[in-house]
């Protein structure tokens, strides 16, 4: 039976009106108000921002943040001030988060203690798992749909757009298992494994999640039991389900009713989020176009032409957001090589790519791609490399480097012969001579590959 029915709770008159009320379970709070009365959720989102500490970070700590703030901005119609207001402080606790969940730097954030991950039972020291790294992408999206063109939070934008990149590319290139349809978790002895925890099913909510991945965890949707979840990581989940297209994933839930042992917030918050939930999702579904909305209920051959169109969009809007932030406040292009030198210095090889980027736009476009395509080895994206360098080489032929760099490229993808060619033809070019340290190398390697093809006896 639902626990609705049972609660004695009907209406938000039973949410909490302020922190102390609601304790650990504010950010539920804050999400069911946003249905209910969004001022009162802008004005609990505000109290929750003022108990940061000197990092930047509330109490409770939990990375939904500014995707909270993003929501109660759609739905107050008196909300621009506020959100103005509040950026500041945003953009702190955003740096806060991902300080917070990768103080390493790795790009691979983990929970700190059972206490604070949302899956207390299957957190283990170190052990990396999707439901963080998404919820840190997205807190990244939305503050940069928050933030918008505004120069003075430029930095912040840059720092969480390579974190971003750095999260998106692991969790498409490493992480998802499509034999399993479902997302892996590595372990800190560095075992992985398909993650069928509840964690797993994060990815729901995740901006850049693809058709492939919504259709697995979907298909895999009678795994969602209740009693394995958490009540506030269910309610939490649900409420940020709302502006998904995952309509039955949201019907299961909704029909399963809320965990037992929840709080009288948790509960609260549930009674709201369940009753809102239709409303909430009808302005967001009349804005999708008839082909998505059959995503969920005609399965994957429909839903594939409907999540092209969709990202489309996405990516039309992105762009146009992007290029409207990189007309007004530029910063100047030295000033990006400097940051993305001390961020390639730290490790952090996607944020110095995408600093890189924008300072090509700036000017010297070929200088800055050299420089973005060494982050690009330095990170294993071989293939985009490889098309950075020859795309330098189309203009300037004759870059030594680029050249270079173009053979490395091409023989870590695994082409020995064409490295080798490459290789060779470096070596052999009297235009080479005017850098005979490169052209002793590009030799050195031709011949080290010729070796290499005798005893593998090709």
């Amino acid at each position: 039976m639902n626990a609705n029915a049972e609660s004695g709770w009907t209406g938000p008159e039973t949410l909490p009106r302020d922190l102390a009320a609601a304790g650990d379970d504010v950010p539920l709070a804050i999400a069911a108000w946003t249905l209910a009365d969004p001022e009162r959720a802008a004005n609990l989102l505000a109290a929750w921002l003022a108990t940061a500490d000197a990092s930047g970070m509330p109490t409770p700590a939990c990375p939904v943040v500014c995707q909270l703030a993003e929501r109660v901005a759609a739905a107050w119609p008196d909300s621009a001030e506020w959100v103005a207001r509040r950026l500041p402080a945003l953009a702190k606790c955003l740096e806060a988060e991902f300080e917070r969940y990768d103080p390493d730097g790795t790009g691979l954030p983990v929970w700190p203690s059972a206490a604070e991950a949302l899956f207390p039972a299957d957190y283990a020291p170190g052990r990396v798992t999707a439901d963080l790294a998404v919820l840190l992408s997205n807190e990244a999206s939305a503050f940069d749909r928050l933030a918008g063109d505004r120069p003075e939070l430029e930095r912040t934008l840059d720092d969480a757009e390579g974190e971003q990149r750095e999260l998106d590319s692991w969790l498409k290139e490493n992480f998802w298992n499509p034999e399993a349809s479902a997302f892996d978790r590595r372990d800190a002895d560095g075992a992985a494994a398909p993650d069928r925890s509840p964690g797993g099913f994060l990815p729901l909510i995740w901006g850049a999640r693809t058709e492939e991945m919504a259709a697995g965890l979907r298909s895999r949707a009678e795994e969602l039991d209740p009693a394995r979840w958490p009540a506030r990581a269910w309610a939490l989940f649900f409420a940020l389900l709302l502006n998904t297209p995952h309509g039955t994933v949201l019907a299961r839930m909704r029909r399963a009713g809320l965990p037992a042992g929840a709080s009288p917030a948790t509960q609260a918050a549930w009674d709201v989020l369940t009753q809102e939930a239709d409303a909430a999702r009808a302005a967001y579904l009349a804005a999708i176009p008839p082909a998505a909305r059959w995503l969920d209920a005609h399965g994957r051959a429909c839903a594939r032409g409907a999540a092209i169109a969709g990202a489309g969009l996405l990516a039309v809007l992105l762009i146009r957001g992007f290029v409207q932030r990189e007309q007004s406040g530029a910063e100047p292009a030295g000033e990006l090589e400097r940051r993305a030198r001390l961020a390639c210095a730290d490790g952090h090889h996607a944020r110095a790519a995408a600093l890189y980027a924008k300072a090509g736009r700036r000017g010297a476009a070929d200088y800055y791609g050299y420089r973005q395509a060494g982050e690009w080895m330095h990170l294993e994206q071989y293939a985009e490399a490889e098309a950075a360098y020859r795309g330098i080489l189309a203009r300037a032929p004759e870059t030594p480097n680029a050249r270079l760099n173009l053979a490395l490229a091409v023989l870590r993808q695994g082409r020995r012969a064409e490295a080798r060619e490459l290789y060779r033809a470096f070596a052999d070019d009297p235009a080479a001579a005017a850098t005979p340290e490169l052209q002793t190398r590009a030799r050195l390697a031709a011949e080290l590959l010729d070796q290499q093809r005798a005893l593998d006896g090709e």
